[in-house]
């Protein structure tokens, strides 16, 4: 799969390099909707129409999240650090997503960073198959075709991912990493990705609120491929699992007082 840009997109009618949104100004956004949306949980549940706009809002940040998620896989110096990181602090967030449902251990449904690691992790399989590293045995590569070896590969891949992600119960389940996939393999290609994303998100989830983050085609069709001035990488992997168990605290505090 390809990661050449071939479309320029909205860049036809604006001057991203001006108007545009680099990397760090989208995570900025996803993270901005992703604490109004856990905000609401803690907070409103009792307000409907203020938990209703803050959760729609909310709608919008994981298919940025994807998106940035698979920018970085091609950007990333080191693909296994990358990795690894991604995986451990999906470990580490278990524990302070559970607080959103009031509990400590919950395996009814696992955070959102396990659902990114995952689809991590079947890209970098994808990309590897793509990019002929894999080394067949060389009985198999006399009876079959490299190339129909790379097809079912990819699909085995795949076919892992999705079932580890809805067994494992992760947020999204395994459209989680179909989006990602999708990220993957029509990146550049600017309508067919509104599209995947719009179909995730009102096709896969038709009923609720979900239907909302069909419009992080917007801010995601600004980004100008640019990193921005401000990097700061670990604040990212830090900020998911800290924010919910700020709040988390905060509501046993105004529990307690209230």
């Amino acid at each position: 799969m390809s990661g050449e840009v071939v479309e320029k997109g909205i860049e036809k009618y604006i001057n991203l390099k001006k108007w545009g949104l680099t990397s760090f100004e989208l995570k900025i956004i996803a993270m901005v909707l992703m604490v109004m949306d856990h905000f609401a949980i803690f907070f409103l549940v009792n307000h409907q129409r203020l938990y209703l706009i803050f959760r729609g809002a909310g709608r919008l940040s994981f298919p940025i999240f994807c998106f940035l998620l698979v920018e970085g896989f091609y950007y990333t110096k080191n693909r296994l650090k990358h990795g690894i990181l991604l995986g451990a602090f999906a470990l580490i967030s278990e524990i302070p997503y559970n607080m959103l449902y009031g509990k400590i251990f919950y395996l009814d449904k696992q955070n959102v960073m396990l659902a990114l690691f995952i689809g991590y992790m079947v890209i970098w399989g994808l990309d590897s198959v793509a990019a002929y590293r894999v080394n067949y045995p060389k009985k198999l590569i006399n009876k079959v075709s490299v190339l129909y070896l790379n097809i079912v590969l990819e699909v085995a891949i795949m076919v892992v991912g999705f079932a580890g992600a809805y067994f494992l119960r992760v947020s999204y389940s395994y459209g989680a990493v179909m989006l990602i996939v999708c990220f993957y393999g029509l990146r550049g290609k600017h309508f067919a990705t509104a599209l995947s994303n719009i179909a995730f998100n009102c096709g896969m989830f038709p009923l609720g609120l979900q239907w909302i983050g069909a419009f992080s085609v917007i801010p995601i069709e600004l980004y100008n491929g640019k990193p921005g001035k401000h990097k700061a990488k670990y604040f990212f992997y830090i900020f998911y699992p800290a924010h919910i168990f700020v709040l988390g605290l905060l509501k046993k505090i105004f529990l307690l007082i209230f």
